[in-house]
């Protein structure tokens, strides 16, 4: 489920709940799963569930979805979606299996789950069937608390014993989790037969029973048969004590166990104990040996168990890693704050919901002084409430824990072949020990004293750039550094490495746009400077000659009044002084900026319309939206009134869509734009109007917009208008952005 899963969620490639999506994605995870086993998943029913249990979307076999739906089971309660990964269903025509998958899409937030419903089928009990080596002569079944069954014996076959299964003793033991062994006569033949209840995990639900019958007729050779195999495989154990003798010994003995299990009960008379098993008096020695030699080998089965067990606990270990890893890279940003985003990283390394380590200490690097400096560090929150347990014994080395703080300021460590930090940052390679850490040698011996144990460094650096490492370590655990987790803190740091190297290529490149535009600036600047002394010059030569009139001084002031205008504009483009955001109610503002406008539009004539469709909020610098949404103002009114029409009139629409964007649009009746000109001014500082003030308005709009992540695209047509559409991002509180 877990690998279908993720296949098909990368063929959907979506973030989104729309319907028609989520059942393609239904059928991808079918597809999948069809392609692992025709044969076990070709009859089964695939469901996307939200996390509020609705369905989104589902494919695969409608019967089982009408048998579900009949017995009031299609939805998964909400208990099993959170914490259970399988249930059994049982209902009057089949007994299903439930699984359930949760997964993650992409930006999202939300977890929804993939849930697979199947039925147990002739297939499914032929597998079981044959790794139990069962012989041919040899029975498996299904019965259900309805009293349906499935397999290889029918109810109509069978005497009342199956008929009266519900109500009589053996029903109620194993609808109370027990299981039941005795001997049955099943069509003219005997058996040994042997039941286990099935019942989910949470709470007593109890759903039916599986059911092994062995053929009595041919018990007595397979017990000589037996008795050899057990010397052969015994002997294998004690030379070659392999891990391969113990796949044999629980392939071979499973079917066995219970029988090794009712020893106590062989030769006890059936008729005084009903439970008990009468095999004959002259089997009862030889019987006897066996499961004798059947215990033995028990044990040993049970001890692999606990290794498995003991595997399978590492692997939910290295799980958990995992998905800890996943949920910091998709929150984490170190673009916004670099600072931050390592507070971060340190404290999911030291969390016990994370990586689990006790202690973290980020070194950062100083090229200029060719070291390492502790500048950050975190601590494992269980160990500093549980500060007497983790240094029992070690009183006087509390400080290890506690002083940390005080003791940063001494870790420096010169950035010099020799250390360990140096030999990890310059291979880019993680290095650890499961030992203790004053054996080695890091370039500052205070290192030695810090109670270093089961440590492990981390580099964030590679060939190209070196920012740090961190050292983080089992203090007070005996916790073991595995190969696995080096695997996925390996993955953490080339994340972070890719990051870190886009965020210093991003700032590279915004550093030349920037120097690009301070040259513009002055090109324009000094053009522009040019015209208004050439203006100025003639103008006091015509004072001295006393040809001015009123013409010239209007002339004039309207100079001064546009440069005025250019030298704020010039200025805001080049302020890069840190915005202020925040959290703020985006139709508010709009509402606000309007009121404040109409009265300048009354006074030029102008008609204003306001479509709202959304009222949620936006995060981003309150104060620079306002100055963006006053500019574009600005240009709709110099536009219109340059066209000088009765019909004057400016239109703007703001509503959110379903993926959580805000749109807003401006539509003017202006003068409009060739698409010569559309493409010209949104290239800072050029001239497409005699009004040169729109190219410098255009860029400090255009400049707003990417502070806060929007998109801006502008259409026009010339003696018809203009449409400045933006795109914002919705503040989501979820996700804080």
């Amino acid at each position: 489920m877990y690998d279908a899963s993720n296949d098909a969620v990368n063929l959907i490639l979506v973030d989104s709940n729309d319907k028609l999506i989520q059942n393609r994605l239904a059928s991808a995870v079918k597809n999948q799963l069809g392609i692992e086993s025709y044969s076990l998943y070709g009859k089964s029913f695939i469901q996307i569930l939200s996390p509020q249990r609705i369905i989104l979307g589902e494919s695969g076999d409608r019967d089982i979805k009408y048998d579900l739906y009949k017995n009031n089971n299609i939805i998964p309660s909400k208990e099993f979606l959170e914490t259970q990964k399988f249930e059994y269903i049982s209902t009057k025509d089949a007994l299903y299996i439930r699984l359930v998958q949760p997964y993650r899409l992409y930006n999202s937030t939300e977890r929804n789950y993939i849930i697979l419903t199947f039925p147990i089928t002739n297939y499914s009990l032929t597998e079981i069937k044959d790794y139990a080596y069962l012989s041919a002569e040899d029975k498996i079944f299904i019965l259900s608390k309805d009293g349906f069954t499935f397999g290889e014996i029918s109810l109509e076959k069978t005497d009342n014993f199956f008929k009266n299964f519900k109500s009589n003793k053996v029903g109620r033991e194993l609808s109370d989790n027990k299981y039941y062994f005795s001997e049955k006569k099943i069509d003219d033949d005997y058996y040994y037969l042997g039941m286990l209840a099935l019942q989910n995990d949470k709470g007593n639900d109890y759903v039916g029973d599986i059911g092994v019958a062995i053929s009595k007729n041919e018990f007595v050779v397979v017990k000589y048969m037996l008795a050899t195999m057990i010397l052969v495989v015994c002997l294998l154990a004690v030379v070659l004590s392999t891990a391969l003798c113990a796949r044999i010994f629980t392939k071979l003995l499973a079917p066995l166990n219970a029988l090794a299990g009712k020893t106590e009960k062989i030769g006890v008379d059936s008729k005084e104990d009903k439970g008990g098993i009468d095999f004959g008096e002259e089997n009862i020695f030889e019987i006897r040996s066996i499961s004798n030699s059947l215990k033995f080998m028990t044990e040993r089965i049970e001890e692999n168990e606990k290794l498995l067990i003991q595997k399978n606990n590492k692997l939910n270990t290295n799980l958990n890693r995992l998905i800890a890893v996943e949920k910091l890279l998709t929150t984490i940003s170190l673009r916004d704050n670099f600072s931050e985003g390592l507070d971060e990283v340190l404290r999911t390394l030291t969390s016990e919901e994370g990586l689990g380590y006790s202690r973290a200490f980020y070194l950062g690097y100083d090229e200029d002084k060719e070291e390492l400096s502790v500048t950050k560090y975190a601590i494992n929150p269980h160990i500093e409430m549980n500060m007497e347990k983790y240094t029992e014994g070690i009183n006087g080395f509390k400080f290890q824990v506690n002083s940390i703080k005080e003791l940063m300021p001494l870790l420096n460590v010169e950035y010099e072949p020799g250390g360990m930090f140096w030999e990890s940052m310059e291979n880019s390679k993680i290095i650890y020990h499961n030992d203790k850490g004053f054996k080695y040698s890091y370039g500052n011996k205070l290192y030695l004293t810090l109670g270093l144990n089961n440590f492990m460094i981390l580099p964030i650096a590679d060939k190209d750039i070196k920012i740090g490492c961190i050292l983080v370590d089992y203090f007070g655990k005996n916790n073991l550094i595995s190969e696995e987790e080096v695997e996925v803190n390996s993955l953490l740091l080339m994340n972070l490495l890719t990051r870190i190297k886009n965020i210093i290529l991003g700032e590279s490149k915004l550093m030349k746009e920037r120097y690009l535009t301070m040259s513009k600036v002055s090109d324009k600047f000094i053009k522009d400077n040019k015209r208004l002394i050439h203006n100025v010059e003639s103008f006091i030569e015509k004072l001295e000659n006393n040809r001015y009139n009123s013409k010239d001084i209007e002339k004039i002031k309207k100079y001064l009044k546009d440069e005025k205008k250019k030298n704020i504009v010039i200025k805001d483009s080049l302020d890069n002084s840190k915005s202020h955001f925040k959290v703020f109610n985006f139709e508010k503002l709009i509402e606000k900026i309007v009121n404040n406008s109409e009265k300048i539009l009354r006074k030029y004539g102008i008609n204003i319309s306001l479509f709202i469709d959304f009222s949620g909020n936006m995060y981003g610098d309150k104060k620079r939206i306002y100055q963006m949404f006053i500019q574009i103002l600005r240009n709709s009114i110099n536009a219109i009134l340059t066209r000088n029409k009765l019909d004057k009139k400016i239109n703007i629409v703001v509503v959110g869509d379903k993926n959580n964007r805000i749109i807003l649009e401006i539509i003017d009746n202006g003068v409009g734009m060739t698409p010569e000109e559309v493409k010209a001014v949104m290239k800072p500082y050029s001239e497409v109007t005699g009004n040169s003030i729109m190219g410098t308005g255009l860029i400090t709009i255009y400049k707003i917009v990417k502070e806060h992540n929007g998109f801006m695209s502008i259409s026009s047509e010339l003696d018809v208008g203009t449409k400045i559409r933006i795109i914002f991002n919705e503040y989501r509180e979820e996700t804080n952005q």
